[in-house]
């Protein structure tokens, strides 16, 4: 619940991370977002965009869809934001 993440869970998000979920917001519910597609939209390079995946997706704010699938020198294939990111996202962003 958007109750239980709180501004300090915020505030030690990083930029990557922010920019990524926002992205992932522009795309309606339920539409898997493809490696280039969240490159195209972030301008992120690997690691950066790895870290930020990484991290959405421990703290349950994207969901990776296909977690042992990956992409060039990504460490995903295609990610979707939750609607618990969706939530923090309207709340904090």
């Amino acid at each position: 619940m958007v109750e239980d993440f709180l501004q300090d869970d915020w505030d030690i998000t990083d930029l990557n991370s922010r920019k990524v979920l926002a992205a992932l917001s522009e795309f309606e519910k339920g539409v898997a977002v493809n490696v280039d597609m969240l490159h195209k939209k972030t301008g992120l390079m690997p690691r950066g965009l790895n870290d930020a995946v990484r991290h959405l997706s421990t703290a349950k704010l994207i969901e990776n869809l296909h977690p042992s699938k990956k992409s060039g020198p990504y460490d995903f294939y295609a990610v979707e934001i939750t609607d618990f990111g969706r939530q923090v996202l309207k709340k904090f962003g």
